[in-house]
């Protein structure tokens, strides 16, 4: 009996040990199998994190893009908003001359009769004959061969329809020429004097 005892005794060790031993493989197992699925998902994460960074990166580079091109734009626009304020400026101040000597010159029809007490201007006013305005010009050519374009026979008109009061919107018509011009001629002939 007491083998029998001891060999029971083994016996139940030995299927003891057995069962255990089968727990742990499978418990082994189990923890493998965790360790790479937590394996697969990690490199998963890692695959979409580059795919982030990657789509990050060419959106920034497509941002930047932009950014330089809008850039560009805007110094166009602010270049070309300079450029119309000083030709607003420009326009303005030839506005504002003409709008000062204009109003210095009457313009009254010669009337063939003496004039009434009415229509005595002002001792500083210059009066001008419309008639002679609304004729055509009928003075001497202009020599195409000049140099500078602007011929001594075209500044002498220019000057004498200035000294006999007329407009200079009517003298660039006249001259086929336009108003900054004979203002230019106007004002180096009578500097020179």
């Amino acid at each position: 009996m007491y083998i029998t005892s001891i060999m029971v005794s083994t016996g139940i060790s030995i299927i003891l040990a057995g069962i255990v031993y089968i727990l742990l493989v499978k418990r082994i197992n189990r923890e493998k199998s965790s360790t790479a699925i937590t394996e697969q998902v990690r490199n998963e994460i890692d695959r979409m994190v580059v795919d982030l960074n990657q789509t990050a990166d060419r959106n920034i580079g497509l941002i930047e893009q932009q950014l330089k091109s809008l850039t560009e734009m805007i110094q166009e626009a602010d270049h070309r908003i300079s450029l119309l304020q000083k030709h607003s400026e420009k326009l303005n101040k030839s506005t504002d001359t003409y709008n000062q000597i204009r109003p210095s010159q009457i313009v009254k029809p010669k009337a063939p009769s003496a004039p009434e007490s009415s229509e005595i201007s002002p001792p500083n006013a210059r009066t001008v004959d419309i008639s002679k305005e609304m004729q055509p010009d009928t003075s001497l050519p202009e020599n195409e061969g000049s140099q500078d374009g602007v011929t001594p026979p075209k500044r002498e008109r220019i000057i004498n329809l200035y000294r006999q009061g007329i407009s200079l919107d009517i003298i660039a018509s006249r001259v086929d020429s336009t108003v900054a011009e004979v203002e230019l001629i106007i004002s180096m002939t009578e500097g020179r004097r």
